[in-house]
């Protein structure tokens, strides 16, 4: 879970930055309060900075570029947040990483941030294409159906018989927090979303090696599983771009 975290942070860290809704001292601070090592770009095959670039200086040469906001993408054969098209030679590390960031102007894809070992990042070119979400909302919205599918399997397993590793997983802690508020990181935008992005974060890891949830017996939890984690992500990927 660690790098799709990092990956959400950093992605949050862009937005805030690009609507400059905290300062860069403070998006500086959330890294390092975090313990957490402030991203540095690497690579930059897209907006002609120098790397090593600063995660600062490189969003505001972003910004003047055009770039609008930035998407987190999380890679699973079960959803659809899908990443922009980009060339042969990039596709197996995009392919491969579990949360890549997409950079939008507007609608627009404009390039790809992958975040790697030591906070490095690399900036990818990709095909300018038009990104069309499909369930993606607010984050209360969003949150709203994530919470509401958790009680519906809290109701599922209390009820009939699934496997044991479901059975056993970590249910009632997912419910008090997505209900709950308990600030983690000054990057979150919303009191709201500072615990809950925790409890969607670990759904999404535990789906991560479930490939096809609907296959998993009996039926009807197979059934919530294949509901459950698309709810997950379009929650993360909701509080990552910041909608209103």
């Amino acid at each position: 879970m660690d790098l799709t975290t990092d990956s959400l942070l950093l992605a949050l860290a862009m937005n805030h930055r690009l609507h400059s809704s905290l300062a860069p001292d403070e998006v500086s601070a959330a890294f390092l309060d975090d313990d957490r090592d402030v991203p540095l770009i690497v690579a930059d095959h897209v907006f002609g900075t120098s790397p090593p670039t600063g995660l600062l200086l490189f969003i505001a040469e972003a910004a003047a570029a055009g770039v609008t906001h930035a998407r987190l993408a999380l890679h699973h054969p079960s959803l659809p947040h899908t990443t922009p098209p980009v060339d042969k030679g990039d596709r197996l590390k995009v392919g491969r990483h579990t949360a890549p960031i997409v950079l939008h102007s507007g609608s627009h894809q404009v390039a790809v941030v992958l975040l790697g070992a030591e906070a490095n990042v690399e900036v990818i070119a990709c095909r300018d294409t038009v990104f069309r979400p499909v369930t993606v909302g607010t984050p209360a919205e969003a949150l709203r159906r994530l919470r509401l599918l958790v009680m519906e399997g809290l109701s599922l397993i209390e009820s009939i018989e699934v496997p044991a590793a479901w059975r056993e997983g970590p249910w009632r802690d997912w419910q008090e927090e997505l209900s709950l508020s308990h600030p983690i990181s000054r990057l979150i935008p919303s009191v709201a979303d500072a615990r809950a992005i925790y409890a969607a974060l670990d759904i999404h890891e535990r789906m991560r090696t479930v490939l096809a949830p609907a296959t998993v017996d009996p039926p009807a939890f197979g059934d919530l599983l294949s509901r459950l984690h698309p709810a997950a992500a379009d929650y993360i990927m909701a509080v990552a771009t910041m909608k209103g």
